[in-house]
């Protein structure tokens, strides 16, 4: 295994990252990335722009996103469409897309660590355009059945499984360290806003019926994605070894983020909030037509929580240094927010806490992936980064499930006032921790 910078001096001391996460030679970045070869780059949130690399990153990442979104509305509108608007089959559409997420993200991880980043990128990237094109063609001949969407949602979730730890792994190769966070902040923020623009460009597409020209967009975004991608020229340290098993590579990536202290206390907080916090998404058209009195205002709501996040994401990502302590202050406060919402009758109040739960919530995220891709060496970027899908992405549909059963014996008030606690316990629970 090609050492880094750390090992060579300091053995990757995971004490000295854990106390300064700024000195990169302490978090095992490796020798090509430390600043005494890159000129550090402190211009806030844009940043990360100013690296040729991301640039291109980021433009594959914007495209594939906005046919993604295109994709996904289509898919849940063809699934009404099919199932006659059953919510059990539109929710187990939904949880065949992120299930991928916790069962493979890990094997994904470790083959990130094992193999070029860059090339698995393309590959999945690939994937997703034979998957979205053969969706397009069955839908454009009206051959689609309800199951064939959950076959082909599972598909489209088990290439994004693996492409998320490249993709992670990749974009901290294609920085200097000190632009971490604006890189991060930059696709976060981004990610928010194809949320908002992809629906509503799926919307003419979805009242005419043309659900194939949804999935023949994303086959074409991924293409474009695939070629921006591969103009990029980066160096990855990854592992040599090939004695090494996926189990036990896997297993050295849980040791890595136990070691890179507070790595794994980081997951664990993210993980809470997918449970407690973001599950309560797919309860928010329940809880528009049952508490507010208005189906209408779901999208609304949507749109709303997505310009929250998207500022939450901006506003942290200019903090070059974050903490898992000023992570465990905003999910309390991410707590107090999602209480007031599930507490209100008031159009309004709603609207307005909402706004704020999306705030807190990718401020979260954004600070806590972060700290994570400051702390980890970058030969075990892809299985530690893998951890952190699977507690933000993973985890997600547990807490939906979760949710909508608890929903329907005691209410769907009571049950997000029930999750906003949890959410406000963890918090402080962590605020506590992260002081020891």
């Amino acid at each position: 295994m090609v050492k880094t910078h750390a090992e060579e001096s300091l053995g990757a001391n995971p004490g000295d990252a854990a106390l300064n996460p700024a000195d990169s030679v302490a978090a095992g970045v490796p020798s090509s990335k430390a600043p005494h070869t890159v000129e550090p780059i402190r211009s806030g949130i844009l940043a990360a722009l100013r690296h040729r690399d991301y640039q291109l990153l980021f433009g594959s990442f914007v495209v594939n996103q906005m046919g993604f979104w295109l994709a996904h509305i289509s898919l849940q509108a063809q699934m009404v469409e099919l199932s006659g608007g059953d919510p059990f089959q539109v929710g187990l559409l939904t949880f065949a897309l992120l299930i991928p997420a916790l069962l493979l993200a890990p094997v994904a991880g470790a083959i990130a660590d094992r193999v070029d980043r860059q090339r698995m990128m393309l590959v999945c990237y690939a994937c997703v355009v034979v998957v979205s094109a053969t969706l397009g063609a069955l839908s454009g001949a009206d051959a689609i059945t309800s199951g064939l969407l959950l076959l082909f949602a599972f598909l489209m979730g088990t290439t994004f499984a693996f492409a998320g730890p490249a993709s992670s792994a990749i974009a901290a190769n294609a920085v200097h360290r000190d632009d971490l966070s604006s890189a991060v902040a930059l696709q976060s923020a981004m990610n928010n806003l194809t949320r908002v623009v992809g629906p509503l460009l799926a919307a003419p597409l979805v009242a005419a019926g043309r659900y194939e020209v949804g999935f023949a967009v994303f086959a074409v975004a991924s293409a474009v994605a695939a070629v921006l991608v591969s103009r990029m020229r980066v160096t990855s340290d990854i592992e040599t070894d090939e004695t090494t098993g996926i189990l036990e590579r896997i297993r050295g990536g849980w040791r890595h983020a136990r070691e890179r202290r507070p790595a794994l206390a980081a997951i664990v907080t993210a993980g809470s909030l997918s449970i407690f916090g973001i599950g309560h998404n797919a309860m928010i058209p329940v809880f528009a037509a049952d508490v507010l009195g208005d189906e209408g205002l779901f999208p609304w709501l949507v749109a709303t929580t997505a310009f929250g996040a998207m500022l939450g994401a901006l506003a942290t990502g200019r903090d070059p240094q974050p903490t898992l302590g000023r992570a465990a202050m905003r999910l309390a406060a991410y707590g107090a927010a999602f209480l007031v919402f599930a507490s209100t009758t008031s159009v309004a109040i709603a609207f307005a806490s909402q706004f704020i739960v999306g705030y807190f919530y990718f401020a979260v995220m954004t600070g806590l992936q972060t700290l994570i891709q400051q702390l980890v060496d970058d030969s075990n970027r892809g299985r530690v980064m893998s951890l952190f899908q699977v507690s933000w992405g993973g985890l997600t549909p547990v807490g939906s499930l979760a949710m909508g059963a608890i929903a329907g014996g005691i209410g769907i008030a009571s049950t997000l006032q029930i999750a906003a606690v949890c959410c406000m316990l963890c918090g402080f629970g962590m605020m506590f921790h992260a002081r020891r």
